[in-house]
């Protein structure tokens, strides 16, 4: 069957992520720089031992009190696009090496409140979250960048994709227990509610002529997962697949499907007044997606005749079809080269674990410093962030650090973080790398935490 150019039902989500997630590579360490300033109570949320040292109420700004945001991509976003958000596929495919990895990860609290109470503390918080992981072969670029006219006459393999993706809501609530003066634990059990999950495994994607037939078939041998609030809706008539928005109330809230369960561990030793060892575990655990999941097979190749041939390569020339109208156009004619299933067994998504080891000493009243260490793996994809800080308390109320970063013992960050408390509110950013938050759109590696918190007195 020849595939038309444009498909009449499109499959907008699988386009869309073939786009973005091809085109933004990124990367991740979460909020751990929250620990190299005092009295965040946000903190807790990378190692649970952490205590509540405001000795207030902490309720956060609804989406404010915890945003980060992380990257750590093969190529700078520059390299795509440049002033003005014009793009090149020119230049991202010759900023490439061979293959291209994909990481990433951010959330933000929609909720969280914290509370000390004599030698315990205790915080709740519901937050968004995501993250995505994957890697993917230059060669699939080319396509991108010069259209189907080259390929003709032509039989290539353009190499394999693998993307993992997964939003999810989070519920967990805290406890610190101080033991004795000089050691805290703490637990955070986590109840986790998977929103979306996308996953491919090693898509491959090839061209092949036929010169008696004077067709190029563009073949995408594997399968994926899609799952999320979607419909599949069958077209007999165009043997065609789509899938539509189909939300409940449920997808907004919370409903008992698509569970995972999580679970953060923190402990803290003081030998001294003036010394601090921690350790902390987080995010162990997974998600199980069942409800609303679709498996997809890639059973047909996407068919090109002379009629249908583009070229993206001269926007003056014959046949010129802008590229990224070429990757709707492909996404469109997905449709009808794929065959969907509900699924019929849940499938398991495991967050990224993240192992955090840290210590401080303080050398007086307004200086503290110290270094921390955060081992993160995915799917056997380890990155590894040691830092050392300095902190400086200014005024009572204002306080800051500096650090410096090593990203698996291959690039060095100078970061920066400040707090401002008053007697009602506290507010506070962090990031790993400072020329990152200069010039965004030419760095690789990024990590941004900040939020806004309200202070109330509980006597």
């Amino acid at each position: 069957m020849v595939m038309p150019f444009r498909a009449k039902y499109k499959p907008e989500v699988f386009s869309v992520f073939l786009f973005c997630f091809v085109v933004f590579g990124t990367s991740s360490q979460e909020s751990a720089s929250l620990y190299y300033l005092p009295d965040i109570p946000q903190a807790s949320l990378e190692n649970p031992a952490i205590q509540n040292q405001s000795e207030k109420l902490v309720i956060g700004m609804p989406f404010l009190s915890g945003i980060s945001g992380q990257w750590n991509s093969s190529v700078p976003l520059n390299a795509l696009f440049s002033k003005g958000f014009s793009y090149s596929f020119h230049r991202l495919y010759d900023s490439l090496n061979e293959e291209g990895q994909i990481q990433a990860s951010g959330g933000a609290t929609v909720f969280y409140a914290s509370l000390a109470h004599n030698d315990y503390s205790f915080s709740f918080s519901v937050s968004e979250r995501a993250f995505t992981d994957g890697v993917f072969d230059r060669e699939i670029i080319r396509l991108i960048r010069d259209g189907t006219q080259d390929f003709f006459g032509s039989n290539e393999n353009l190499g394999n994709a693998t993307i993992h993706l997964t939003h999810y809501r989070e519920l967990a609530t805290g406890v610190s227990k101080q033991i004795w003066k000089g050691l805290n634990v703490g637990i955070r059990p986590k109840i986790l509610f998977g929103k979306f999950h996308f996953s491919g495994e090693d898509l491959n994607l090839s061209v092949e002529t036929n010169p008696e037939t004077e067709q190029l078939l563009l073949k995408t041998e594997g399968n994926f997962m899609l799952a999320g609030p979607l419909k599949h809706v069958r077209d007999s008539v165009y043997n065609s697949s789509s899938f539509w928005a189909d939300f409940s109330p449920g997808d907004y809230f919370f409903q008992a499907r698509n569970l995972g369960v999580a679970l953060d561990l923190g402990i803290i030793f003081k030998p001294d007044k003036f010394s601090e060892i921690s350790f902390s575990v987080a995010d162990a655990g997974i998600i199980g997606f069942r409800h609303k999941t679709w498996d997809a097979n890639f059973t047909r190749p996407v068919i090109y005749r002379p009629q249908n041939f583009y070229q993206s390569n001269n926007p003056d020339g014959f046949k010129y079809l802008e590229p990224r109208e070429a990757i709707i156009s492909f996404g469109d004619s997905v449709s009808y080269v794929i065959d969907v299933n509900k699924a019929r067994m849940r499938t398991f998504s495991s967050l990224p674990l993240k192992i955090n080891i840290a210590g401080k000493y303080i050398f007086s009243e307004k200086i503290t410093a110290g270094f921390h260490n955060q081992f993160k793996n995915y799917n056997l994809k380890p990155l590894n962030l040691f830092s050392v800080f300095a902190t400086a308390t200014l005024h009572p109320n204002f306080a800051f650090y500096g650090s410096l970063a090593l990203l698996n013992v291959q690039n060095v960050f100078p970061g920066f973080g400040a707090i401002y408390t008053t007697n009602w509110l506290q507010v506070y950013f962090t990031s790993n790398n400072i020329p990152g938050i200069i010039q965004p759109m030419e760095t690789k590696q990024l990590n941004l935490s900040l939020g806004v918190n309200f202070l109330f007195d509980t006597q």
